[in-house]
């Protein structure tokens, strides 16, 4: 293990295992702190997809690489604490586990990113008591580590509620961005020959992708088929369980033909689909949603839900139509946003203010008293 210097910040990613929201938070983070000379490192027990090739400043990821098992791990990073000079700058948890993790290795004072809490960990109704238990037991550790002299922080105002019923805590709200900076709109691209709809997500259950493909087959059954207002298809990014059922769903529905799953995309590519996108659709419930600010920063409206935590300020918006409730809703609301697209309603208004990359770093430094 090389022990990077002592004045250098650590962000602590127990379990590095894909390149999710978190890992690019974290490379984010990193990339603004280098950028202005203060040295950084992440901290993991594991790095299991070589986050330094998803950045593009150096980045020092220190692997514990610990034995099997939590209490192995868990005296790894304590170790690791151990080596630290007592005027090191505090560090940064990144989610759940690291804060769990940073609490029973001792750390004090340390500081939190809570990227989701429990109630976003899967379907509560299907947990059985010892889940419930575990959870319940976890959050007190973690609620003690959190209130001993840090910052929590969060993208969203249902994280906030979530951290004060969860940890009993009053975590601060730095909302994440897409794009490193503010970027100038693009000019309008109003359809021309086709309606092109993109969700770039892993495909998995919580990002209901289920729900777009049978409310597409609903507005197709219409007494007036939406291909008969505008020829469309929908492009979806992203690797996943779910792909070879979704793929027969949509064969069953009868719209087979103009759903594409892509799998994983490279940078050039998506920023293709991107830049061809009408709507971007994404009704998944999370924490908080960066690829909605993503696709408002390139000029594309968004569909998302209100379980999104991104949605605290789209709520006022043509630019964006938000979906509250069930699946029931879903097919309706996409009827709206397709009309909005189509009428070229989102262009009459500014966007609102969209945060960036560069924005929340800053934030997130200066909460975290590393500048």
């Amino acid at each position: 293990m090389q022990t990077p210097p002592g004045a250098s910040r650590p962000i602590i990613i127990t379990e590095i295992e894909q390149f999710g929201g978190a890992e690019r938070s974290v490379a984010a983070l990193s990339r603004w702190l280098y950028q202005r000379d203060l040295p950084n490192h992440v901290v993991t027990y594991f790095d299991r997809c070589n986050l330094a090739q998803y950045t593009t400043h150096p980045l020092q990821v220190v692997e514990l690489k610990p034995g099997a098992g939590a209490r192995k791990k868990i005296a790894s990073l304590r170790a690791y604490f151990n080596q630290q000079p007592a005027n090191s700058p505090k560090p940064l948890a990144s989610g759940y586990q690291p804060a769990l993790h940073a609490t029973l290795a001792g750390q004090r004072g340390f500081h939190t990113l809570m990227h989701d809490t429990p109630s976003l960990f899967g379907d509560q109704d299907s947990r059985g008591l010892s889940t419930k238990l575990r959870i319940a037991v976890s959050n007190h550790i973690i609620g003690y580590g959190l209130r001993s002299g840090g910052n929590t922080i969060v993208t969203s105002e249902f994280l906030r509620s979530e951290c004060r019923k969860d940890f009993n805590i009053n975590a601060k709200i730095a909302r994440m961005g897409g794009l490193e900076t503010t970027v100038s709109i693009p000019p309008a691209q109003p359809v021309s020959d086709k309606l092109r709809m993109f969700s770039v997500c892993r495909i998995e259950p919580n990002k209901r992708i289920d729900w777009i493909i049978r409310a597409l087959a609903e507005l197709e059954r219409a007494d007036k088929p939406l291909s008969a207002t505008v020829d469309w298809r929908l492009d979806l990014a992203g690797k996943g369980s779910l792909i070879p059922s979704l793929r027969g769903m949509a064969q069953d529905l009868g719209i087979g033909d103009r759903i594409h799953f892509h799998g994983f995309v490279r940078d050039e590519d998506l920023e293709q689909l991107f830049a061809q996108a009408h709507l971007f659709l994404m009704p998944a419930v999370q924490g908080y949603g960066i690829p909605a600010i993503e696709s408002l920063q390139r000029g594309i409206p968004v569909l998302l839900h209100r379980e999104s935590g991104v949605s605290d300020i789209l709520l006022d918006t043509p630019w964006a139509t938000v979906l509250t409730g069930g699946e029931e809703n879903m097919a309706p609301a996409l009827r709206s946003a397709i009309e909005s697209i189509l009428q070229g309603r989102h262009y009459t208004v500014l966007q609102p203010h969209l945060p960036t990359e560069d924005e929340w770093a800053e934030r997130v430094a200066t909460l975290c008293n590393w500048l």
